[in-house]
């Protein structure tokens, strides 16, 4: 019973880490994301979507790589799987568009997309310490759609309110996706690198 206690706690502790990371990188990403759009006009290409991605792919990844690193020594890549695999559907589109290809825009499904990629692509780091990480893509898929779906929830579901008041409640919704993106692979996050291959 002592050691199962102290396992738990272990793992919950790893939970809230992760999750507290998540937040703050969403946090970082959500900035850097304003950032990125404010560059591209800046050089002409205002409409391009892709800063989204790149964005919160970048504030995100950057401040889980430091858990990961602690845990499995394997993060060399986390940052760059986690930017490439976020921005590649929104470049996507943005070529669709440069050719001419009418699509509609969807963010959620943009989202979803790099949620799959991103997961993928982490999966790559994370199965070189542990033994099965497959897991870690569909939680990465619905942490991702979750955290998206606060931009679907300002913009369908919640009251619009003018002014100071409404942009500051707009931009907490949104930094609210940090959260479930967080919760949601912080639950998988603890079993999946407890799945440790022989030797590692």
């Amino acid at each position: 019973m002592p050691t199962q206690g102290v396992q738990s706690f272990a793992t919950l502790g790893l939970a809230v880490r992760w999750t507290h990371a998540t937040f703050f990188g969403w946090c970082l990403g959500f900035a850097l994301v304003l950032a990125f759009i404010a560059l591209s006009g800046m050089v002409g290409i205002g409409n391009s979507q892709f800063p989204i991605g790149l964005g919160m792919g970048v504030g995100v990844g950057l401040l889980q790589r430091r858990v990961v690193a602690e845990r499995t020594g394997a993060s060399a890549g986390w940052l760059g799987a986690s930017a490439l695999g976020l921005t590649a559907p929104f470049l996507a589109r943005d070529g669709a568009r440069l050719l001419g290809l009418r699509l509609p825009y969807a963010l959620a499904g943009s989202i979803v997309v790099g949620g799959l990629l991103l997961g993928l692509l982490q999966w790559r780091v994370l199965h070189l310490a542990v033994g099965r990480a497959a897991v870690w893509v569909a939680s990465s898929v619905v942490g991702w759609a979750l955290g998206g779906s606060t931009v679907f929830l300002n913009e369908k579901v919640l009251p619009k309110t003018p002014g100071i008041i409404g942009a500051l409640m707009y931009i907490g919704v949104i930094l609210t996706g940090g959260i479930f993106l967080g919760a949601i692979t912080g639950l998988v996050l603890p079993r999946v690198l407890g799945e440790r291959r022989p030797g590692v």
